[in-house]
């Protein structure tokens, strides 16, 4: 398939395009410049332009092509070759590469004015704020937030000696890449540091930019100077140590404008603290002056902290292994050590061979891959069926975003929990709201119910377990203060005996559900203080729980995945086998109690045994993280942030559909007996029902 960007095409993806050489629907030429093929549209919300993937052969690239409204606007077409004339120059890993003629200017078949195109190098992965909510919306550690904040002034710190500013640094503007390196991206804002400017600063012909929370005062009155980007640092920062953005009232009062985020991050030291703050003073002349004062802080910082880099994961191969787990259940102890002075001294250097230390590993890592391809659904089944899903009804009621969604054993209630701090029941017969639970006094991240679905369980920000009655939503009591941090997880155990709870620092808790005559007694839990039968610690944060259908093992996924005996949870097992540096996102467990499925941030799907805890094989196919899974009999269904689900015949460990036509990323799912997908995600706050094939052919 190739796609035409003539913004007046009337069928741009024509389905013969990909064998022709000019759009069979306009004429325009398909491959630009001679070499750029484009594949598919990424983004039509960025900003000025439209976002492609393009290929230059069997490399990808991305194409920035400037909206044609935008074509007569001096100012505008100015940011956008500067972003070229700028990235050109600079020869960085922490900079998207373009080639001198990056810019271009395409004109389509019997077009009165051209488009005007930016090829770059496409980054391969998540820009920080994607990766935040990835991982769970979890605060990044000291370590991390140093390291981090080491590349960004590495960054800037060649920005700035070419003379240039970026003026528009926030998390959407960094991305990760898979070695561990920050790129900063976008530079259509960038300024020149010429004395012309400095002169002129506050003239209206000075092109103002803003992005709210992070613009420093100045820069929003038309007078950025190189400061500027240092303020936006700070502030960026601060939303990735806290997880809050900087216009959340737990840490922003717009009355006196003040902004108190220290006590929501009590991970960081004063040390850092006091350069962050100073990062962020209102006045340019209180910041640091330049990124070498910045990086000397940092070494000074840093200079009696351990630096320790992650330990890289063994890639597993496809086919089905022997595996001792009791040898897996021996972690090995990263080795620790100071600095020495030389390297202390040198940020930078660090910054990179930090990045060489994760690289390495992340090379043979795919060298290995590469050598020895596991076979992917895609590539054993030529006949893979693709459908577009068809809009149907968008239920609203919610003011913030959607972050868990349950889809009851009648196939029609929907249990939804918001960021808006409450909880939804909805009637998808009748489309129509059922009620709204209130009582969480912040955002509510997960949801569960017991097996009978009589009790409704959720849990999240605000760190309490609340309980509710099915289907009435009577309030039934809380646990309160259940975790010192945010809860992300809850599950229950398929004898409803055990509810298991886990938060951001991995930190789980069992807590028993019955009294002392085998029944659930949620009163007489509430009613005391109650206290977990087990406190377990995983390695980094956690997303999601489950137990095995047996109730003998709880799996943890998150920034690792563990399985935990319940009859001595002290140590876990870990399944290793997904890609360094990601995250596992959601967890299932097949009703023959074999396999568990782990969706994850690396673009795959792994399926275990879990008997021996060996790795059966990896699901590859998406072309972004993986959020979401379902299993229903010999049927696995997966959900990517590439608004696309798979689905899979779980015994042969093929794909057999593809259902694409969804308009947002699709964060959690539910498949409804007639065939209708009920998905959440995007930005709208809108739960969604898509009809497929089988839902219309359903219709009596």
């Amino acid at each position: 398939m190739s796609l035409c960007i003539n913004p007046l095409c009337s069928q741009p993806n024509h389905p013969d395009n990909g064998v022709s050489a000019t759009c069979c629907a306009c004429g325009s030429e398909l491959l630009l410049q001679g070499r750029y093929r484009v594949m598919r549209l990424i983004s039509s919300q960025s900003g000025f332009g439209w976002i492609y993937e393009a290929y230059e052969r069997n490399q990808p690239k991305i194409l920035k092509v400037l909206k044609q409204s935008y074509n007569s606007d001096p100012k505008v077409l100015e940011l956008f070759r500067r972003e070229a004339q700028v990235l050109s120059q600079l020869n960085h890993p922490g900079v998207p590469k373009v080639e001198a003629e990056g810019y271009f200017r395409y004109w389509p078949q019997d077009s009165a004015e051209p488009c005007h195109c930016l090829v770059m190098e496409k980054i391969d992965g998540p820009n920080l704020k994607q990766w935040m909510i990835q991982q769970g919306n979890h605060p990044i550690s000291e370590k991390q937030a140093l390291l981090w904040m080491t590349q960004l002034t590495d960054v800037l710190h060649l920005i700035h000696q070419h003379n240039y500013f970026h003026r528009d640094i926030k998390p959407d503007n960094i991305m990760l890449r898979s070695s561990g390196q920050l790129v900063l991206v976008d530079f259509g804002a960038a300024r020149e540091m010429t004395q012309t400017y400095m002169a002129q600063l506050g003239d209206s012909d000075i092109t103002a930019v803003s992005s709210a929370g992070y613009t420093p005062p100045e820069q929003e009155q038309g007078q950025a100077v190189p400061q500027s980007d240092f303020y936006a640092m700070g502030r960026s920062l601060i939303y990735l140590i806290t997880a809050k953005l900087p216009s959340d009232p737990t840490i922003y009062d717009p009355r006196t404008n003040g902004f108190r985020w220290r006590p929501l991050a009590p991970q960081i030291s004063p040390p850092l603290a006091d350069l962050i703050d100073d990062l962020i003073a209102p006045a340019a002349a209180q910041r640091p002056q330049s990124t070498g004062e910045i990086l000397a802080r940092l070494a000074h910082i840093r200079s009696g902290q351990n630096v320790t880099l992650p330990p890289a994961k063994a890639p597993q191969p496809w086919a089905e292994t022997s595996v001792d787990p009791h040898k897996a259940k021996t972690l090995a102890e990263p080795s620790r050590r100071f600095l020495p002075p030389w390297l202390d001294q040198r940020p930078w250097v660090l910054a990179g061979l930090t990045g060489l230390a994760l690289a390495i590993p992340l090379a043979w890592y795919g060298i290995s891959r590469r050598a020895s391809p596991p076979p992917t659904g895609l590539e054993q089944t030529a006949d893979l069926a693709t459908e577009t899903v068809t809009f149907d009804t968008a239920l609203s009621g919610h003011t913030g975003d959607i972050y868990d969604a349950i889809l009851l054993k009648d196939g029609h209630t929907l249990i939804t929990a918001s960021a808006d701090a409450t909880i939804r029941l909805w009637d998808l017969q009748t489309k129509s709201s059922l009620g709204t639970l209130s009582g969480h006094t912040n955002v509510v991240k997960t949801l569960a119910t017991t097996p009978d679905q009589d009790i409704l369980i959720s849990a999240g920000d605000d760190r309490s377990i609340r309980f509710w009655a099915l289907p009435s939503g009577e309030f039934q009591g809380e646990i309160q203060a259940a975790h010192g941090v945010p809860i992300n997880a809850i599950t229950v155990s398929h004898n409803s005996r055990f509810l298991a709870t886990a938060d951001g620092l991995g930190i789980i808790k069992i807590w028993d559900l019955m009294d002392a005559a085998g029944y659930i007694n949620i009163s007489a839990l509430v009613d005391q203080v109650p206290q977990p039968v087990h406190t377990l610690q995983a390695d980094g944060s956690i997303n999601d729980l489950r137990f095995s259908r047996d109730n003998q093992l709880l799996i943890s996924g998150g920034q690792d995945l563990h399985v935990w005996e319940m009859a001595d949870p002290d140590q876990p097992t870990t399944l290793e086998g997904h890609a360094p540096l990601t995250f596992i996102n959601r967890l299932e467990v097949s009703a023959d109690n074999q396999l568990l499925i782990s969706a994850s941030s690396d673009k795959t799907v792994g399926i275990w045994h879990l008997a021996d805890h060996r790795l059966k094989g990896m699901l590859t196919g998406h072309e972004s993280y993986v959020n979401d899974v379902r299993v229903d009999g010999p049927k696995l269904w997966s959900a990517d942030e590439n608004k696309t689900v798979f689905v899979w015949d779980l015994n042969r460990a093929t794909p057999v559909e593809q259902l694409q036509g969804f308009d947002t990323d699709i964060w959690r799912f539910a498949v409804r007996p007639n065939g209708d997908i009920v998905t959440i995600g995007g930005t709208e706050h809108l739960i969604k029902i898509w009809s497929t094939d089988a839902a219309q052919s359903a219709v009596p």
